[in-house]
């Protein structure tokens, strides 16, 4: 396993900003799981979302007894229609002050001798559902003043590689949505990241390699979701993991996406007024 070194984060000042309630979509294990373990630790309340109720409702009941919170759980499938729309309707009267976009997928084929189905599944999982989640708490976050969105993109979406067309392009929309929307609302007391997630010991990791597979390159998910978290409060708007060929150069990437976003904020405000 590859080590990642934590950043500080300030747990009260986190669950003071992004609480009472935080939604996770695709929660019941992995990345989403993680999140939802450290987010009950601070106190904050869950809306926990995947296909697997019994697997929520475990979850939820564990970190009620453990830390006192409440939780709401949704079954639902990431990839159906209207999936976001969902997710909105089981968050009805709560005060959401965070909402986490960690839908997993395992779509790896050739695009030319595949079909397109398992194609437009990741459009609604990655794309389709975050537009209409992100759109509707987005909008309860200008009316509060304040709030949080993480959306779980991958090191897939800085370009372009091999079985993977779908899953990069829909991981670089996330990436670029993610982007954009901190341009935006940023100085609006809003934080949006997008996570350029590596290589992580998941479990949907273990079921698509084969058994002698060297997991000595992964990460531990629960250490790059806790550095997620600490970038969203920091007020960061791409937290790359430097993963795969080129990782030398990605810290550089990092910054140098970020200045471009600083100087088109700028830019912009010739056109809107500020």
């Amino acid at each position: 396993m590859r080590e990642l070194a934590r950043l500080p984060i300030d747990a009260e000042a986190f669950a003071a900003k992004y609480g009472p309630w935080a939604v996770i979509a695709g929660a019941s294990e992995g990345t989403g799981e993680c999140y939802a373990r450290e987010l009950a630790a601070m106190g904050i309340n869950l809306v926990l979302v995947s296909r697997r109720s019994d697997a929520l409702e475990a979850l939820g009941a564990e970190l009620k007894a453990k830390h006192g919170i409440e939780y709401r759980t949704l079954a639902q499938d990431l990839s159906a229609e209207g999936a976001g729309l969902n997710i909105l309707e089981a968050a009805v009267g709560l005060d959401v002050g965070l909402y986490i976009s960690n839908a997993g997928a395992d779509n790896f084929a050739r695009f030319f001798e595949d079909g397109t189905e398992g194609a437009h599944r990741l459009v609604r999982m990655n794309i389709s559902t975050l537009i209409d989640a992100a759109n509707g708490f987005g909008k309860q976050f200008v009316a509060r003043g304040t709030g949080g969105v993480i959306v779980m993109a991958s090191g897939a979406g800085l370009g372009g590689q091999p079985n993977l067309a779908m899953y990069a392009a829909t991981k670089a929309f996330e990436i670029n949505f993610a982007e954009s929307l901190w341009a935006e609302y940023h100085e609006r007391g809003i934080d949006i990241i997008g996570i350029a997630a590596p290589l992580m010991k998941t479990p949907t990791l273990l079921r698509l390699v084969p058994e002698d597979f060297d997991l000595s390159t992964a990460y531990e998910p629960a250490d790059v979701t806790h550095n997620a978290l600490a970038g969203l409060l920091a007020g960061e708007p791409l937290q790359i993991v430097p993963d795969g060929p080129g990782q030398e150069k990605q810290p550089q990437v990092q910054a140098d996406r970020k200045a471009r976003l600083v100087g088109f904020v700028e830019f912009n405000k010739q056109f809107t007024g500020g």
